[in-house]
């Protein structure tokens, strides 16, 4: 058996045969015909956009702007009609023309350097690698036995054209987690590994395939031992998928579960997924990939489009966030030398107004038919939320003088930046709800540019300076009485569902593909803090600790098993942090440091680090907070080493103990 190390586009586990496709020798005659090859070339290109826009109309598994994104490169003036003029002009075969203009519309496009431009790049190979199937062979032969689909690289459009219904997992030399084809497999649920250099060397058709994420590996001819456990796995984790998608349409979860949508028809398979709304939907799709602006009326369809698709839940809509690697060519931003800093989000719009303006009036059209939300990105400052209402308030003048139908919607802010963080206190005086972006907030907190494929290690989501940026947000959005989402790509990380309860947050916005696993996780998470979790909620208390939770009965020792000590539950703790239940002051800190307590109002939760811990004098226990100092719910406030608290012969289990009455 070979192992090899890879890097994960999409998480998951895989099991099956290798379905190789190589690349195909080009055809060398030269046409005598220009007519019967542009024909040729025509009833191809026909054959793919069917495909695209077959796939696209399924909003509930794939992402449809990406297909239109596709669609718009197949048909455009750029690649299908230089094509059509190399094989008119140059007297070239459908497949060279094909091939020629993939290559200089990429040499030129790669210039410029950017992420951006890079993906353009890659739909452009990949359309090419798809019409140079359908030329020479009809088309890539569908695999007829469930696989995992192995290339040198793979376009969204040679995937579509393979067929998905048999592909249980991608293996790829080139890739990256951003890539289309990356998300495309993200939404089918499809795991997908990269970064396997020499792989058609070393992977051959037929050959037994293990794709494991968790491990970031790939495995090549297992024994049958071990092939008879990962098709056991994959059979098992397939059935436990199954079940969530079925328990999901029964859960009720406090925590509402919305969708991150990329355009409005996607909007009809968050309802068909029963998600509770639309956290996110990207206005970017109007706006890229065409010579102009989009019209007003235009905006206003596909807004409303999505309004009454939900059926009367919240839609909130980001208006647009162009800049960074978001391009509209028509618009002519200038060039930057870091654009994720330069011109983006609002900032396009406040420089735009008019532009601004007019999506204002369509979306306050289209509120008049449904539950629409609006929501700013790349607020840093109170000022740009002003402007932003301002332009608001004049599009709804201008409506009112054209005696146009239309309703004012809640206006919020994205919180990507830390100086967003900084002020939300102020921002959330002015806004009427919050969503945290924590991709962007991620890379403006550390310093790191999220495109950078060489700096992944140092871009943690989970690292305690972005927990702490969610728990002040959590803590301005709450004392002002608004909700708070979190809709970036960590609302839907396994690792991170029950952190962020645990600070508060109201809403997480995911993909459809992966609303009833988080719900169920949601649902779980809730549950694990059973009676006493959920009155916390309800009144602002979180669980203080990670881990599972243990009835106050079961607890080994007969003070806090009794209610001696008041109510309490136990937590069987998986990494010794401990954070502060709530917002308020921290009353006491024991001499000993294995405990805390906490004040607000008449409301005090105590916090008991093991059971007779107070024997180890300190010994095991890191405390960071000081009596009388003022703490905010999430914030980390002591660390136990678990392993030297058993060594040391006591129950590191963690207390929590409710010393008077949750609320007057």
């Amino acid at each position: 058996m070979e192992r090899y190390e890879c890097k994960t586009a999409q998480a998951g586990f895989a099991a099956g045969r290798a379905w190789v496709v190589r690349p195909r020798q080009m055809e060398t005659y030269r046409q005598g015909d220009a007519r019967a090859e542009d024909a040729r070339l025509m009833r191809a290109v026909e054959e793919m956009d069917r495909h695209l826009a077959a796939t696209g109309k399924d909003g509930s598994r794939t992402d449809t702007a990406l297909m239109d994104t596709e669609r718009m490169i197949l048909n455009g003036e750029e690649f299908l009609g230089e094509i059509r003029r190399g094989i008119r002009e140059e007297g070239l075969n459908a497949p060279e023309a094909v091939k020629k203009t993939a290559g200089k519309l990429c040499a030129m496009l790669e210039e410029s350097g950017t992420d951006y431009i890079r993906e353009r790049c890659d739909d452009i190979r990949g359309l090419a690698d798809g019409l140079e199937a359908l030329l020479m062979d009809g088309g890539s032969q569908a695999p007829e036995e469930a696989c995992i689909l192995v290339a040198d690289e793979i376009s969204p459009a040679e995937l579509l054209l393979i067929g998905t219904e048999n592909i249980h997992g991608i293996l790829t030399r080139s890739g990256s987690p951003t890539s289309h084809v990356s998300v495309l497999a993200g939404n089918l649920g499809i795991p997908y590994l990269y970064g396997l250099e020499n792989i058609l060397e070393k992977i051959s058709p037929g050959d037994y395939l293990i794709l494991d994420t968790e491990k970031g590996a790939v495995f090549v001819n297992p024994a049958g031992e071990a092939i008879r456990e990962a098709e056991a796995r994959q059979e098992a984790m397939q059935k436990k998928r199954a079940a969530q998608r079925a328990k999901a349409d029964t859960l009720v979860t406090r925590t509402a579960v919305c969708a991150n949508i990329s355009c409005a028809e996607e909007a009809e398979g968050a309802w068909q997924a029963g998600m509770d709304g639309v956290g996110l939907l990207r206005s970017e799709f109007l706006f890229l990939n065409r010579q102009e602006a989009p019209l007003e009326d235009e905006q206003f369809e596909a807004y409303r489009h999505a309004a009454e698709a939900m059926g009367g839940r919240e839609v909130v809509i980001r208006t647009m966030d162009i800049g960074s690697d978001k391009q509209a060519g028509w618009l002519g931003l200038p060039q930057e030398t870091n654009p994720a800093l330069g011109l983006r989000g609002l900032r396009v719009s406040l420089a735009h107004r008019e532009l601004f303006r007019t999506q204002l009036r369509a979306l306050l059209r289209a509120a008049a038919y449904g539950e629409i939300k609006i929501m700013i990105p790349m607020v840093a400052s109170e000022w740009e939320l002003d402007e932003a209402a301002k332009e608001m308030r004049l599009a709804g003048e201008e409506l009112s003088r054209r005696g146009e139908r239309y309703r004012v919607p809640e206006m919020g802010v994205m919180i990507e930046t830390p100086a967003a963080v900084m002020i939300a206190p102020a921002l959330a005086k002015k806004a009427a709800f919050f969503s945290i972006g924590t991709n962007d907030l991620t890379q403006y907190t550390l310093a790191v540019d999220r495109e950078a494929n060489d700096l992944e290690p140092y871009l943690d989501p989970l690292h305690d300076a972005v927990l702490r940026m969610i728990a002040l947000t959590v803590e301005a959005a709450h004392a002002n009485r608004i909700r708070v989402a979190v809709c970036g790509e960590l609302a839907g990380d396994e690792r991170a569902i029950e952190k962020l309860l645990r600070l508060g947050v109201d809403e997480l916005s995911v993909s459809v593909s992966k609303a009833a696993r988080v719900r169920s996780l949601v649902a779980e998470a809730e549950k694990r803090s059973g009676r006493e979790g959920s009155q916390a909620k309800e009144q602002g208390i979180f669980s203080p600790a990670e881990g599972e939770m243990i009835p106050m009965q079961e607890i080994p020792d007969p003070v806090f098993s009794g209610g001696m000590m008041g109510e309490c539950i136990g937590i069987l703790s998986t990494d010794g942090k401990i954070y502060a239940p709530l917002s308020g002051t921290v009353s006491t800190v024991a001499a000993a440091g294995h405990a805390i307590s906490f004040r607000n109002g008449s409301t005090e939760i105590l916090v008991h680090v093991g059971l007779d811990t107070v024997k180890l004098n300190g010994e095991g226990f890191q405390i960071h907070v000081r009596e009388g100092e003022s703490v905010e719910q999430g914030q980390l406030v002591m660390e136990a080493d678990l392993e030297r608290i058993r060594d040391k012969g006591f129950n590191p289990m963690v207390i929590v103990v409710r010393l008077s009455a949750w609320s007057e």
